[in-house]
């Protein structure tokens, strides 16, 4: 299969479809984030993982596989959502208590192993 070929196939399949949604929310949270408060560090560290983390817990760490793209596109929305979530919960948690950074490192590293956890939990 050369890989022209195996391209077309991932184009067609749940894998590109969750790791095009997940893109695509990360990049319009961003947007969100600096439109309404500038200068935001909380935006770049949503990026990675609604990105980069949701496309990588369905191929590494859900172990249903989904069989439609349309399911794809709504469990990475719904995993998208509780990353998100789960981040701005722990770092604001974090800020309170030691700043700022300590709070965007803390969310992200955070966020990114509970995922992991919730993804082998719940499949």
């Amino acid at each position: 299969m050369s890989a022209l070929s195996r391209f077309r196939s991932w184009l067609g399949s749940v894998d590109f479809a969750v790791t095009a949604t997940s893109v695509v929310v990360a990049l319009a949270g961003v947007s969100l984030v600096f439109s309404h408060v500038p200068g935001e560090r909380d935006a770049f560290a949503l990026v990675i993982p609604a990105g980069v983390a949701v496309p990588n817990i369905y191929a590494d760490s859900w172990t249903e596989r989904l069989d439609s793209r349309l399911a794809g596109v709504a469990w990475a929305l719904a995993a998208c959502g509780a990353v998100g979530a789960c981040y701005l919960l722990v770092s604001t948690g974090v800020r309170a208590v030691a700043g700022e950074t300590a709070a965007t490192v803390t969310g992200f590293v955070v966020t990114w192993l509970l995922g992991l956890v919730a993804s082998r939990a719940t499949t």
